[in-house]
């Protein structure tokens, strides 16, 4: 009796160990695959599109991402889809290239918000910088010269959900100037969350009017979105 209670006993917490290795293989696969595993994408494919009539409406897209706003090292390796991919060896946001296929489909101007002050090469770490800006509500300094808002009366806005927001970045770029009488579509990337808070963030940041008509791309799938982003895209008419 005393023996067979013993089995129970060794079988019961193996099977807890079990379980809590299919759970941890579970949240973490995914999350190895994000931001261990190294992206390939062909930039000139994956963002050919086909066009989409926006009518009279004038478009800029606008996008936020790490390419450009990072201090990457140059032996990085171990890129994040769930910010970057390389084009040979060259390094592509995730955001960028969803924009891309926006400018490609409606054409107007491309637009990449620029930071003054660089982020860091290692994601986790950006993550953290990210949380400090938003804890504190620092105004993120931008660098360049703003598109001219006044031309436009449609704004396609992509971006990475951070913390369930919009990045500082892009909260500086729609508090720059006046976007009363714009309309902003958002295009998220994001490991999960979805859109988060940022649509209801975004209005309270900006006169313009958002549209609910929101596109979210999870970060594994942006290098093959462009049948998504064009049916959105004609959607929005």
């Amino acid at each position: 009796m005393e023996q067979r209670k013993k089995h129970k006993k060794i079988y019961l917490i193996a099977g807890v160990v079990l379980a809590a290795a299919l759970i941890a293989g579970y949240f973490f696969v995914p999350y190895a695959k994000r931001h261990y595993i190294p992206v390939s994408v062909d930039m000139a494919e994956a963002a050919a599109m086909e066009k989409a009539d926006m009518g009279e409406r004038k478009v800029l897209t606008v996008y936020f991402t790490r390419v450009g706003n990072s201090e990457f090292e140059e032996d990085v390796d171990a890129v994040s889809s769930a910010s970057l991919m390389k084009d040979n060896e060259t390094l592509v946001g995730n955001s960028q290239l969803l924009a891309t296929m926006v400018y490609n489909a409606v054409g107007g101007e491309l637009y990449g918000i620029q930071t003054e002050k660089k982020y860091p090469s290692a994601y986790s770490d950006t993550v953290s910088v990210a949380k400090d800006e938003m804890d504190s509500d620092e105004d993120v300094a931008l660098s360049g010269t703003l598109p001219e808002l006044s031309r436009y009366d449609m704004v396609v806005l992509v971006f990475p959900v951070w913390w369930g927001t919009v990045p500082g970045a892009v909260k500086s770029f729609l508090q720059s100037d006046d976007l009363l009488g714009k309309t902003i579509y958002p295009l998220v990337t994001h490991g999960g969350s979805g859109a988060g808070n940022s649509v209801e963030d975004i209005r309270k940041l900006c006169k313009a009017d958002v549209s609910n008509d929101v596109l979210e791309v999870f970060d594994d799938d942006v290098a093959n979105a462009a049948g998504a982003v064009s049916e959105w895209l004609k959607s929005l008419h």
